[in-house]
């Protein structure tokens, strides 16, 4: 299919042409898989973060979009991320959003005030 393409690209279009255009024969129905099949694929490699956004959309023949608008970023999901690295991205935690240092003793009456709350 290849050496086709190549052939039919070297006939039928001019050197200009060449820069903008190309011949290509579509194969999906024959050797990618039926669309749902790819769409899992492609939805599991940008979730694990082995795919981009313009990796898929070039496999499938679709215009790139650009890196400024974040097409070449490769995402990992939320929940994969190690436990020391977690809100690594919201930076430094402030003294007003820091848990406060208790006691264990005023942990367990914080506890037990809860509870008495609740069990109204």
């Amino acid at each position: 299919m290849v050496r086709w393409e190549q052939s039919l690209c070297q006939a039928l279009l001019l050197p200009s042409e060449k820069s903008e255009l190309f011949i290509r024969f579509n194969l999906d129905g024959l050797l990618r898989g039926d669309y749902a099949s790819r769409m899992t694929g492609y939805a599991t490699g940008r979730q694990n973060g082995w795919l981009s956004a313009n990796d898929i959309r070039e496999l499938e023949d679709m215009n790139r979009i650009p890196a400024a608008e974040g097409g070449d970023l490769f995402l990992i999901n939320g929940n994969m991320t190690k436990l020391a690295d977690a809100g690594a991205f919201a930076g430094p935690a402030s003294p007003a959003t820091q848990p406060s240092q208790r006691s264990s003793k005023e942990e367990s009456h914080a506890k037990e005030a809860f509870l008495e709350l609740g069990s109204g």
